[in-house]
């Protein structure tokens, strides 16, 4: 008989993070204008850029308060948001109605159809996360996916600032931005296409699913 208790033990952990996060971004959700006046005209100038199909469909996990997947659906993009955290999807909702936003854990990404959106992205998600669940993430949104994956996060040290901010978030970021991105995305199933600097301290990479 298989023994489970590995895989059982991994899953708490995941949650047990995921509760620690969800906590901290119910709790920031106040601040989000302010990042949203930073992050918008960087999305549009980024996918204005990448100028990909209007035709495909896009999931946006983690989507926040729904200002990536807004500028998916500002090119004709038909848009799924998900993320779980109940004052930012509120926001979401509020700013973006004519959006589908759902209530979604990362945790589980792993029952959703395979190739059932024909982009997937993520904006400032992966930096936030545990080396151990940044690979599962980046494989199930590399499944998901029928053509692209759009990442948006950290190239680089942002500064003191997003040091203060990244660190009340959890300990991952400075692992993360010391981290290569190609290679963790090929061991996900990940090809990049395209890369290139949105912001000062931000990259977004365009990847097909191998």
């Amino acid at each position: 008989m298989k023994d489970d208790r590995p895989e059982r033990t991994r899953s708490e952990r995941f949650l047990k993070e995921r509760k620690r996060t969800r906590h901290f971004f119910n709790l920031t959700a106040v601040i989000y204008p302010l990042i949203e006046r930073h992050l918008v005209p960087r999305y549009e100038d980024a996918l204005a850029r990448l100028d990909l199909p209007p035709a495909l469909t896009v999931l946006d996990v983690a989507t926040g308060s729904g200002i990536l997947a807004a500028a998916f659906a500002r090119r004709g993009h038909p848009v799924t948001g998900l993320d779980f955290s109940r004052r930012l999807l509120k926001r979401a909702r509020k700013k973006f109605p004519a959006i589908d936003f759902g209530a979604f854990d990362l945790v589980e990404l792993a029952k959703m159809p395979a190739k059932s959106y024909g982009i997937v992205s993520c904006g400032y998600l992966l930096h936030g996360l545990s080396p151990e669940f940044r690979a599962t993430i980046l494989k199930n949104i590399a499944r998901i996916a029928r053509h692209y994956v759009v990442v948006f996060d950290y190239c680089c040290d942002g500064g003191w600032f997003v040091r203060l901010i990244e660190r009340m978030e959890g300990p991952h970021y400075p692992r993360f931005i010391a981290t290569g991105r190609e290679a963790e995305f090929a061991g996900a199933g990940l090809r990049i296409e395209r890369s290139f600097r949105t912001s000062p301290f931000g990259d977004a990479w365009l990847c097909r699913p191998e």
